[in-house]
């Protein structure tokens, strides 16, 4: 796992990445380095892992067995339908001290519109308790609270050039790195993001660096 100082509860985190770019593998291994850290995963494609965790997938019992347990629990819905994930988003600002982590986060936002659950996690969920990893393979459909709030952003590789204009405001002239060059109009001269690896950035000391999954 990449060594990053991550404050549970208190911090919100972003990870952002094409599909195959490896950002859902970075998300299961920050998922198993939350030892002993209450974590509730809504699992839209189905692929996380933890050997700790009960998975799930009826909405009303993941609540039930946390409520129990207070361990990792991996939800695999069903019902992808937009009330349940808001209805998931409301049970989760309903509890105190845990880690929410919400895969293809941009299944149900936009720049235009959020649904007020999700909305209440980012801007009010940390004086609960609450930490929000938001996981998503299009920047651009993730609404700017969630970025904004983040104290840390890991993008992985991407394919859309307005995808990385977007991110310039929170990655600066780095998220060129992310997009390889023969699909860029501009920017040649930036360099390209290795394989497998990914730009991190603390928001709030203004460092970055590259990583190695």
């Amino acid at each position: 796992m990449f060594d990053f100082e991550f404050t549970c509860f208190n911090e919100d985190c972003v990870i952002i990445g094409k599909k195959g770019s490896g950002k859902t593998y970075l998300a299961n291994e920050f998922l198993r380095s939350l030892k002993n850290i209450p974590v509730i995963v809504f699992d839209f494609n189905w692929q996380f892992h933890d050997s700790r965790a009960v998975v799930v997938h009826n909405l009303q019992e993941v609540f039930k067995i946390f409520d129990e347990m207070k361990g990792h629990i991996i939800f695999q819905p069903y019902d992808k339908s937009k009330p349940v994930f808001e209805s998931f988003c409301e049970q989760i600002f309903a509890r105190s001290n845990v880690v929410a982590m919400i895969d293809e986060t941009h299944a149900y936002t936009s720049k235009q519109g959020i649904c007020k659950p999700y909305n209440d996690l980012i801007l009010s969920g940390r004086p609960r308790g609450i930490s929000t990893i938001s996981i998503s393979s299009r920047p651009q459909n993730l609404p700017n609270n969630s970025l904004t709030n983040a104290r840390h952003i890991f993008a992985f590789k991407l394919n859309l050039e307005s995808d990385i204009i977007f991110l310039q405001s929170w990655l600066g002239d780095q998220a060129w790195e992310l997009l390889p060059k023969e699909q860029r109009k501009k920017n040649q001269d930036a360099p390209e993001l290795p394989e497998h690896s990914f730009y991190y950035r603390d928001t709030e000391k203004g460092a970055g660096m590259v990583g190695k999954i």
